[in-house]
């Protein structure tokens, strides 16, 4: 089994990247607008992007683009994490060692995960706040 050179394996990661960023940029413009009035940054301009695209994008268009374009990203993801996994050993010696530090220190993973999205949550109720 051939293994996949680091050259092609970024290849796909990148187009990955740049066929799922126009779905999450739009998907992300349409859960801002709805943070804060409109008449406010940057919900303003968050309502802006919505209503072009909205007129702009087909039902078609719309199905390529939050359906069939993150499906194939999905697909391909697998299959490049696949066939990266059983062909590289120093891969599968890393995922196993991540795995041996999470049994060890799976309180402070958990603890540190809850801490940083308090934080993004405190951040975000206080930009709420001072916007109001």
């Amino acid at each position: 089994m051939k293994t996949l050179r680091p050259f092609p394996l970024r290849l796909i990661a990148f187009g990955e990247w740049l066929m799922i960023l126009p779905a999450t940029l739009l998907l992300a413009t349409a859960a801002l607008r709805m943070l804060q009035p409109a008449q406010y940054e940057p919900a303003h301009t968050s309502l802006l992007v919505f209503n072009w695209t909205t007129t702009h994008i087909s039902r078609l268009g719309a199905g390529i683009l939050f359906l069939a374009m993150p499906a194939v990203v999905a697909i391909a993801g697998c299959i490049a994490l696949w066939r990266a996994w059983h062909t590289d050993q120093e891969l599968r010696s890393d995922g196993s060692a991540i795995a041996a530090i999470l049994r060890r220190r799976g309180t402070i993973f958990v603890l540190m995960t809850a801490t940083f999205l308090a934080a993004a949550v405190l951040a975000l109720v206080v930009a709420h706040v001072i916007a109001d």
